[in-house]
């Protein structure tokens, strides 16, 4: 009898699910004694993501969801039902390293060091907005880093070419659209801290095996050949770029034939360690409170969940 496990996708944040995406596409759920079923959460505006991703997992919505590690430690410390499980590395070409920030061709900005009190796009309480911190205060003081929530890698992609901002955090495959439109690409990201899988405090670990199991399995297709899945990759990407000016839609051709659909590192067992050199950083930033544990964090059922 498989076992049930839900999935919430943002379909404009597709990227984050694209493995999952592709081991249900390749029936590798199935062939783990898994049914998934899907759940279409993305937003009609900006929304709270914390809240949103808290609210899903403690209803039974979903049973997983992605983020940057420190956003995940911030919503489990304030959800108590939950725990990070899981972690996939960031390393040349995967998903979670292909964050950098972009400016105007014609802004006249040469250095990361010029954007110091300039309005720089991001998403509060995701990956974007911790990543281009951590990469912008080796330039310049943290007091003068000036972070503007605007929302979803699309929307600060076209808050950017409006003129609406003087610099955003993009990934792909927006930061390959910032390419094709002379956007220019002023910092690349240095981020080493993980994407992770966070799941509720109870759920039963060997559904999560099954799951981390055929999504590896996906990953391994993935980055043996991502030339395979770059038509599946914009099929996905196609409600955002709907969105999108004609000026931008008529990018769509040229940028699918050079995109490389970035790779991603298996996901393993994320551990204490990993814990405690994270939110020993957000500490000293005043970024999360201090006096939390590693217990209140990482799920003890992840060795098990990835034994062999």
């Amino acid at each position: 009898m498989p076992k049930t496990l839900n999935i919430a996708l943002n379909t404009f944040n597709f990227q984050w699910s694209f493995p999952e995406i592709v081991a249900d596409e390749r029936g590798l759920f199935e062939s783990h004694g898994l049914d998934v079923r899907w759940r279409d959460i993305t937003p009609k505006g900006t929304a709270d993501k914390s809240a949103l991703y808290t609210k899903l997992l403690a209803t039974g919505k979903t049973d997983v969801y992605h983020a940057g590690e420190w956003a995940c430690i911030l919503r489990v410390l304030s959800s108590q039902g939950a725990r990070i499980a899981a972690k996939s590395v960031p390393s040349p070409g995967t998903t979670n390293s292909t964050f950098s920030l972009w400016v105007r061709k014609d802004s006249g900005y040469s250095s990361p060091r010029e954007l110091a009190g300039k309005p720089v796009a991001i998403e509060l309480g995701t990956g974007s907005y911790y990543t281009t911190l951590q990469d912008l205060e080796r330039f310049i003081p943290r007091s003068s880093v000036k972070l503007v929530q605007v929302g979803e890698p699309h929307k600060r992609f076209l808050a950017l070419l409006e003129g609406k901002v003087e610099a955003a955090s993009l990934l792909s495959p927006w930061a390959d659209f910032g390419e094709a439109a002379s956007l220019v690409e002023i910092l690349r990201t240095k981020r080493s801290n993980p994407t992770t899988t966070v799941v509720r405090l109870d759920d039963d670990a060997d559904k999560l095996k099954r799951f981390f199991l055929a999504t590896n399995e996906a990953i391994e297709a993935i980055d043996e050949h991502p030339e395979e899945f770059r038509e599946l990759y914009f099929r996905k990407a196609g409600r955002a770029i709907a969105e999108m000016p004609v000026r931008v839609r008529r990018m769509t051709e040229s940028v699918s034939k050079t995109l490389l659909v970035p790779r991603w590192n298996p996901w393993e067992a994320y551990t204490r360690r990993d814990f405690q050199e994270t939110y020993r950083w957000m500490v000293e930033r005043d970024l999360a409170q201090a006096g939390h544990t590693s217990d209140q964090v990482v799920a003890a059922s992840a060795p098990k969940i990835f034994a062999e």
